[in-house]
């Protein structure tokens, strides 16, 4: 059986991986997400990862971002995952950057709130994802490399 680490910063991110529920059902899944205090998770989800939270703009961010790429490494090491499939945000790109060297495939899924513009994390993984998907139709006809998915909602 395939496994995917399933990647998405906690929230509307999170969210939206959650949806997935027919991945879910057919493949071997390991979660990756942020720690924190007021996330409930669906009962059949269940988080084998915890990273710290962290924010671009905040002083230590760097610092932050170097651990979380040491703690990618030691997860994809571990898990040796056939895909990594993440619906964003900053969490992911660590683990996205270092699946291309690990020769994993790539599945990146755009926010259902972008419409007309890819986020940051979309830009910055566009060239990292072997499938690079998209929720809305004004996307895929502004990026030659985005497939049209469909709404996840």
């Amino acid at each position: 059986m395939k496994k995917i680490l399933m990647v998405a910063s906690s929230g509307g991110h999170l969210e939206e991986l959650t949806r997935l529920k027919k991945v879910v059902s057919q493949y071997d899944c390991c979660w990756v997400t942020e720690k924190n205090d007021y996330q409930k998770y669906s009962d059949d989800i269940i988080i084998d990862y915890y990273t710290m939270q962290m924010n671009r703009k905040e002083l230590l961010f760097i610092v932050k971002f170097i651990i979380l790429y040491c703690y990618s490494f030691f997860i994809l090491s571990r898990e040796k995952p056939d895909f990594v499939l993440t619906t964003g945000a900053l969490v992911s790109f660590p683990f996205c950057t270092l699946a291309r060297i690990f020769g994993t495939k790539v599945i990146f899924i755009e926010s259902f709130a972008r419409v007309h513009e890819l986020s940051l994390t979309g830009k910055l993984l566009y060239r990292h994802a072997n499938k690079f998907i998209v929720q809305w139709p004004e996307l895929a006809d502004k990026y030659d490399k985005a497939v049209l998915g469909g709404g996840i909602f």
